[in-house]
């Protein structure tokens, strides 16, 4: 179960008498409290959510979905992705009056239709009865509410859908850690941030940290340049195809970087507390269409206490906004410069300036528990 599912119908849990939620087969939650009803949707079989086999399968969920609707009188609907239980779900809603909810996160749309965020791109999307690029239009077209986690990606939907207008939901992480992450580090402190390194076995120097996945799209070869003019530390959470490229990089420039392809969530946040920044530099790849949806990391950063390094584009402009949320470390021409960020680093009031801010709109608007609130009026 995804992040995002699992939190928002967490949050959804408290504000409503009853809620289900339904999941393929293997479904489950880890370690995680659950206080929401679960149904394991056994039949599953996600290799059906296009072509041939899919409108059978939709009669499957239809039926299923119209039993667990009835059994718990469900009011209201919501899908967190427009494939697989997308079409049925709309269809479901609209045979039985019920506000239906699809929410889009950016790189689903544009795996189906490319030029809708890079005009060059010369593909064109399948147009069968039964492809994804035509399941997911008449999915966002019939659904009550399509729900986005930022402007851009609903700038996206708008563009395949012209008549679909978004509503924006955002994302979050749970009030219970930002509660707990203000109390370890009511302030930022760049001394109480190198003790903690020093704890952790990482060096003292100043320390930006990047946490997910290796790939293209996330400019990590900029950060390991960052890291060579400016001397500072750079921490690495996570594997992917670019490390041993990262890695050889980081000795050609005789950068200080420290890899680390595994950590707990307990590590994660263990290191992102004792880090004095946050990397969150996403570009656009039109080799793999990556792009950033929107840029959760960018809440942990700031969470944690670190100042977030932010380009604010694509879907981060939401959160991003440089000198207030977030700190962009280029110049004018769009080049990085080292002085302006050692400089930062060396101003504490700034840095603590900084966290400041992004906390407190994180707490207005970044939560679960708000992105649960957005939902529910949307529907």
């Amino acid at each position: 179960m995804s992040t995002l599912a699992y939190e928002v119908t967490q949050a959804l849990s408290g504000k409503v008498s009853e809620c289900v939620y339904m999941g393929p087969r293997g479904t489950h939650f880890g370690s995680r409290p659950v206080a929401f009803k679960f149904y394991e949707d056994w039949e599953s079989d996600q290799s059906l959510r296009a072509g041939q086999g899919a409108p059978l399968e939709d009669e499957r969920i239809f039926d299923l979905m119209r039993n667990i609707i009835t059994g718990y009188s469900i009011d209201a609907l919501v899908a967190y992705h427009p494939f697989y239980y997308g079409p049925a779900m709309v269809e479901v809603g609209s045979f039985l009056g019920l506000p239906t909810a699809v929410m889009v996160h950016g790189t689903e749309l544009t795996s189906q239709f490319p030029t809708s965020i890079d005009p060059a791109r010369k593909d064109m999307p399948d147009s069968g009865a039964d492809s994804l690029s035509t399941r997911l239009v008449r999915t966002l077209e019939r659904a009550s509410a399509v729900l986005s986690n930022s402007n851009f990606t609903a700038q996206i939907a708008s563009r395949i859908c012209p008549d679909v207008k978004p509503q924006i939901v955002g994302c979050g992480i749970p009030v219970k850690l930002l509660d707990l992450l203000e109390s370890r580090s009511p302030s930022y402190s760049g001394d109480v941030r190198a003790r903690r390194r020093a704890r952790l076995g990482l060096g003292s120097a100043t320390t930006v940290t990047y946490v997910g996945r290796l790939v293209r799209h996330k400019n990590l070869f900029q950060l390991i340049e960052l890291g060579a003019m400016t001397g500072f530390q750079i921490v690495l959470i996570g594997g992917g195809p670019l490390r041993t490229q990262l890695q050889a990089r980081a000795i050609e420039a005789g950068a200080n970087v420290h890899f680390e392809e595994e950590a707990s969530d307990e590590r994660k946040w263990q290191v992102l507390e004792a880090s004095d920044f946050g990397y969150m530099m996403s570009d656009y790849d039109s080799v793999s269409g990556g792009f950033e949806g929107f840029g959760i990391a960018m809440l942990e950063y700031s969470a944690a206490g670190a100042v977030c390094l932010s380009s604010g584009g694509h879907g981060m402009a939401d959160f991003a906004h440089h000198g207030f949320t977030t700190f962009d470390p280029r110049g004018a021409d769009g080049e990085l410069s080292g002085e302006v960020l050692k400089n930062l680093a060396a101003d504490e009031p700034s840095m603590n300036q900084l966290v400041s801010a992004s906390r407190a709109l994180l707490r207005q608007e970044y939560t679960w528990s708000r992105v649960a609130e957005k939902l529910l009026e949307a529907l």
